[in-house]
């Protein structure tokens, strides 16, 4: 019910359908061809000669100023670039130089400290090696030594 397409078809004859024959066709193309002919074509524009001559001295000033504001542009544009480019080398030459101060802290820090009294301690040990209580006052020297230096380490770094 409902669910399937109708099968029934309905033809209707147009009795009043009018035939036009191929004569009547040509003559009425024949008449809007002829109308089309007598309309007069639109008039071409044609500037006055002067109208040319006063574009082109417009159009070349424009040009010449649109020139020169590149070129200032241009200018303007290498200043800019070479003061860049001396403060590049400038901070270039400093960061360079503080890290070179660094390397070279970096290099004094790196023998460790107390060196001397490490030596003279060593040195009392292999000339008394029975006796080792005879160096106590070069380790006691030695381990204040190594104090005062983490203390100065700690200090340093904060």
């Amino acid at each position: 019910m409902g669910g399937s397409q109708s099968t029934r078809k309905l033809s209707v004859d147009n009795e009043n359908a009018i035939q036009v024959s191929q004569e009547a066709l040509d003559r009425i193309q024949a008449q809007l061809n002829a109308k089309q002919a007598e309309q007069p074509a639109p008039p071409q524009y044609a500037p006055p000669p002067y109208y040319d001559k006063q574009k082109q001295h417009e159009f070349a000033a424009e040009e010449a100023y649109w020139a020169r504001r590149i070129e200032n542009l241009k200018r303007a544009h290498e200043k800019i670039n070479s003061g860049m480019h001396l403060e590049y080398q400038k901070t270039l030459k400093e960061a360079n130089e503080l890290f070179d101060l660094v390397q070279a802290d970096k290099v004094v820090n790196k023998l460790p400290p107390c060196q001397e009294e490490r030596g003279k301690m060593l040195e009392c040990y292999s000339s008394n090696p029975d006796k080792s209580l005879l160096c106590s006052v070069l380790v006691n020297e030695f381990n204040d030594c190594v104090c005062r230096s983490r203390i100065a380490a700690v200090s340093a770094s904060s």
